[in-house]
C-alpha cells in the first residue's frame, strides 16, 4: 500500500494531567500503593488519574457520560484534544479506531460481582452495555459528532500496531479523510492479581502500572515539515519468554538496522530486547499503561522528530502476553523523496 499517512495532531490524558509537559514529567506522577485483591498484604505502585481533574467533571456533566466509566472519559478528553488541534478535519468524514488491553474492566467487575452476589437472573441490564468493548468509542463518537467508521480492537500492547494499520486502510480506501487512533486503559485492582499470576512483577525489572489515554489524528497525504508513518507491522506472536525474545528480534528485523529504535520495553521484555542504536523517549520513571503507553510513546517519538532530534525512529510496541508490533515514524520529506513507499499489510 503506497498511501502516505501523516500525524496531524495529538491528545494526551495522563496521571499528571493533560498535555505534553505532564506526559514528560513521569517523575512527578502521583503514585499510590494498591493491594492485590486476593493478597491484600501485597502492594504495587500504580499511577492513577486524578479524580478531581477538571476534564472529568466537564465530561461527566454531559448526559451521555453520566454513567460512563473512566475509560470513556480518558478517551473523550484525548480525542477531543486531537480534533481541537485540527479544525480543518470534518468530524463527519473522520473515523476513530481504539486499542485496548482490557477494555471497560471496572464495569465488567461490577457486573460480575452483581451476578455472584444476586444470581444470574438479576444481572444488571444497566451495567452490561458499558462492559462491551466498543461502548466507550460509541459514546465518544456520538458526543463529538464523528460520522466515520468506529472500530475497537482488544489485545495486548501490540494491538496499537494493528489499530494504526486499520486506520491507514480506512484512509487508503477513502472511507474517511481523517482517523483518530486512540489507546486507552483504566485501572482496577483485579489487574494486579492477573499480572502477579503472569509473573510480570518477578521479572527483575519493576513494573509500575498507570492508566490514561493518548490519541493521534491521521490524515491521508504528506504534510510539509510534518511527521509521517512509514511502516507499521505486527503479528509477531509468542507463547513463552524465549519465544518472546525471538519475536522481538524478528519484528525489529523488519526495519533498517541504521534507524534508531525507541527504548519502550518494560517488565520481563526489557531483558531480551537488545538494539545497537537505541533512543530514549523519556528520562523519567517508566510506567506501563499498555495501549495508552503505546499512544504516548508514538506521540513522544513524533515530537522528537519534529524537534529535529532525529529524522526517523522505530517505535516498538512490546506486548507482555502474546504479540509484538512496531511502527516507523519519519520526517515527511524523507518519505516524499523516497516516493512515499509506505508499507501497511492489510489487518
Amino acid at each position: 500500500m503506497n498511501t502516505p499517512v501523516s500525524i496531524v495532531s495529538h491528545g494526551i490524558c495522563s496521571p499528571a494531567g493533560t498535555g505534553l509537559d505532564a506526559l514528560l514529567a513521569t517523575d512527578s506522577w502521583p503514585t499510590r500503593r494498591v493491594a492485590e485483591v486476593s493478597r491484600p498484604e501485597v502492594f504495587h505502585g500504580v499511577a492513577l488519574m486524578d479524580s478531581s481533574s477538571g476534564y472529568r467533571a466537564r465530561w461527566q456533566s454531559r448526559p451521555r457520560f453520566r454513567r460512563a466509566g473512566d475509560l470513556t472519559l480518558h478517551i473523550a478528553e484525548s480525542v477531543s484534544q486531537a480534533l481541537a488541534a485540527a479544525p480543518h478535519a470534518d468530524p463527519k468524514r473522520t473515523g476513530i479506531v481504539g486499542a485496548f488491553f482490557l477494555g471497560c474492566i471496572s464495569y465488567s467487575v461490577k457486573f460480575y460481582q452483581g451476578i455472584l452476589k444476586d444470581g444470574r437472573r438479576f444481572a444488571s441490564p444497566v451495567l452490561f452495555p458499558e462492559t462491551v468493548a466498543n461502548s466507550p468509542l460509541g459514546h465518544v463518537a456520538s458526543e463529538l459528532g464523528i460520522g466515520g467508521p468506529v472500530y475497537s480492537q482488544v489485545g495486548d500492547t501490540s494491538c496499537w500496531s494493528s489499530a494504526l494499520r486499520t486506520a491507514c486502510v480506512l484512509l487508503h480506501t477513502m472511507q474517511a479523510d481523517h482517523v483518530v487512533v486512540v489507546g486507552a486503559e483504566e485501572f482496577d485492582p483485579h489487574q494486579l492479581d492477573a499480572f502477579a499470576a503472569a509473573g510480570w512483577f518477578r521479572s527483575g525489572e519493576p513494573l509500575h502500572i498507570a492508566e490514561g489515554a493518548g490519541a493521534i489524528l491521521l490524515e491521508r497525504g504528506l504534510r510539509s515539515g510534518g511527521v509521517a508513518i512509514g511502516k507499521a507491522v505486527d503479528g509477531f506472536s509468542f507463547r513463552t519468554k524465549r519465544e518472546g525474545a525471538a519475536a522481538a528480534a524478528a519484528c525489529l528485523a523488519e526495519f533498517d538496522a541504521g534507524i534508531p529504535v525507541a527504548d519502550t520495553a518494560s517488565s520481563w521484555m526489557r531483558a531480551p530486547v537488545r538494539t545497537g542504536n537505541s533512543a530514549s523517549l523519556n528520562d523519567g520513571p517508566r510506567f506501563e499503561a499498555f495501549n495508552a503507553s503505546c499512544a504516548w510513546n508514538t506521540i513522544l517519538a513524533a515530537e522528537q522528530i519534529r524537534g529535529g532530534a532525529t529524522d526517523r525512529l522505530v517505535v516498538p510496541y512490546f506486548g507482555l502476553s502474546q504479540n509484538i508490533g512496531a511502527a516507523l515514524l519519519s520526517r515527511s520529506d524523507i518519505l516524499e523523496n523516497a516516493g512515499s513507499a509506505v508499507s501497511f499489510p492489510a489487518p
